[in-house]
């Protein structure tokens, strides 16, 4: 969603994705490029502080991209 705020000086953005499941231990990421790919966002397996922090990271992450993609997306056809 995009709503002006400010009095329409500024823009709030924001994707909501109420279901969005994403992993760093076991699964698919024993595929070969999976540990690559999360070691380069630096979310790969459990993190030592909190269990679910690097899952929560890389939930974050996808949302922070599909975010991009959108306003990308509404720029080049709005």
């Amino acid at each position: 969603m995009i709503e002006a705020i400010n009095d329409g000086k500024d823009l709030h953005v924001f994707v909501t994705m109420p279901c969005i499941q994403v992993g760093t231990v076991r699964g698919g990421t024993q595929l070969a490029s999976q540990p690559t790919c999360l070691n380069l966002v630096d979310v790969k397996g459990a993190s030592r502080e909190s269990l679910a922090l690097n899952s929560r990271l890389l939930a974050a992450i996808v949302a922070d991209s599909v975010l991009a993609g959108e306003l990308s997306f509404r720029k080049r056809w709005d």
